[in-house]
């Protein structure tokens, strides 16, 4: 009898989640399956890269994951690894917005684009007048009663307001999708605003009642995390522990595929490389951004390749500085901020990385990351490295009244990096998926599809992992009794 043989494709955090819940559902019902990972680079994580250097943490990517999520948390549980789990500090939970080259606070209970509290943002600089009005007035506009997609930015216009989505909403979105606003889906990015406008007929009204609802939960709930969450040692402990526990002989680095191919004949997929022949597998899954995965099909399957080739991917570089803290005048008092395209700055947001967390820097240092390019900054990102740094030196010295030249820096980049879940996201996600069903035993996850952070692909890549389990059981118990 030959086991059944799975392949994952890719090595980023919703490769290894993949494998790890297959290893993981192998042992607990004793299957009889094999699991291999293949990576193209010499390292395993994708995005995720943790450097720690001089007592320095620098995160190359991902700088932590959202507590909401309970995937990311529940993993990490499972992995031994809870007590490394860091949440942000209490005394520093604001960010700042960039306005007219000056850092303001945005105001206390601003959620994203919308204010829960009254005073802070009726006393906020970031807005005019009209501006506060015309957001003000949400709460007495109706609702729209359409369901189809929409995209962030007409939504944010036509309950908002104009100044809204320049002055915030755009910026705020970027620190997350970096995308715009006008293509980005309010369905696949921002559901929740769309339910509370359904449910209550305002945003504002909404959250105001769910804020309500939530503080009456927590009271007998008891302490919770707080929303962002990292480990001590930087978020590449999340990889370092996945990769220890996975069999070493099932990861496969440097091990870049040229084609995959269904064999009709003996219903198995082979995965051809340049530097082997091709090996075959019973089930593929496929972890790789949209446009790697198109790429490895052969003409057999033009559909499903071109649907993939359909999704748009921004391109972000993260630059670490170290500065004295002796040389920053500006009091950091915040997690960070974020810019505005119509500031015209290189600069995308930047992360106050000692202050959001502890066990970032020495004491009298300051660890600041800073973030270019997405879809406004198309032509900073295109810079060579030297130009780069000095650009976003001079804008933070500027912005946070820097005196001298960074001690340390570390530039990152990450070229198609960032899936944007543009209007019709969701549609499109499923006619891949219906397509990809066509052919037995294939399979997708990662960021392309059902979500962009770090729970969210860990969850949609275990849920491959059962969904897989299931069938190679099912496959295993039809060969046995074949015997």
């Amino acid at each position: 009898m030959t086991k059944p043989k799975i392949a994952v494709i890719g090595g980023g955090i919703a490769g290894l989640a993949c494998a790890h819940r297959l290893i993981e559902l192998q042992k607990e019902n004793q299957s009889n399956f094999e699991v291999h990972l293949f990576e193209n680079s010499s390292r395993l994580g994708g995005t995720i890269a943790t450097e720690v250097k001089d007592g320095f943490v620098l995160e190359q990517g991902p700088d932590s994951f959202l507590s909401e999520k309970p995937w990311g948390v529940q993993l990490s549980k499972r992995l031994g690894i809870e007590s490394e789990i860091i949440g942000t500090r209490n005394e520093y939970r604001k960010s700042f917005v960039v306005r007219k080259g000056k850092l303001h606070e945005l105001p206390e209970g601003f959620y994203l684009i919308a204010p829960t509290r009254i005073r802070p943002f009726l006393s906020s600089p970031l807005f005019s007048l009209q501006g506060k009005m015309r957001m003000a007035a949400e709460f007495l506009l109706p609702k729209k009663n359409s369901t189809g997609d929409e995209s962030i930015g007409s939504f944010i216009r036509r309950r908002f307001g104009r100044e809204a989505l320049d002055r915030v909403g755009q910026a705020m979105l970027a620190g997350i999708y970096s995308g715009d606003p006008d293509r980005l889906s309010l369905g696949a990015t921002m559901p929740r605003f769309r339910e509370l406008e359904r449910n209550y007929g305002s945003v504002i009204r909404g959250l105001f009642v769910e804020a309500k609802k939530k503080k009456e939960l927590s009271k007998a709930s008891g302490p919770r995390y707080s929303l962002f969450l990292s480990f001590r040692n930087g978020m590449e402990t999340l990889v370092q522990k996945l990769a220890q526990v996975i069999p070493h002989e099932s990861i496969h680095l440097n091990s870049g595929l040229t084609k995959i191919d269904y064999d009709r004949s003996t219903n198995r997929w082979r995965l051809s490389a340049a530097s082997s022949h091709g090996k075959e597998f019973d089930f593929v899954c496929l972890a790789l951004p949209a446009f790697q995965a198109a790429r490895l099909f052969s003409s057999e399957y033009r559909d499903l390749s071109e649907k993939l080739s359909e999704m748009v991917y921004e391109s972000v570089a993260t630059v670490n500085l170290v500065f004295k803290r002796s040389e920053v005048q500006h009091p950091l008092n915040g997690f960070g901020f974020v810019v505005p395209a119509i500031e015209k700055s290189p600069l995308v947001a930047c992360s106050f990385s000692s202050v959001k967390f502890d066990h970032r820097a020495p004491k009298d240092f300051v660890l600041l990351r800073a973030f270019v390019g997405g879809a406004f900054g198309r032509n900073f990102f295109a810079m060579n490295d030297h130009d780069l740094i000095e650009v976003v030196i001079a804008e933070l010295k500027q912005l946070l009244q820097i005196q001298r030249e960074p001690t340390m820096t570390l530039l990152s980049r990450y070229a198609s990096s960032m899936a944007q879940y543009q209007v019709g996201h969701r549609e499109l996600v499923s006619e891949i998926k219906a397509k990809a069903k066509e052919t037995p035993g294939l399979f997708l996850t990662g960021s392309s599809y059902q979500g962009a952070g770090i729970p969210d692909c860990i969850f949609d890549a275990e849920k491959q992992a059962e969904e897989i389990h299931q069938l190679a059981c099912r496959s295993n118990q039809m060969v046995g009794s074949e015997w």
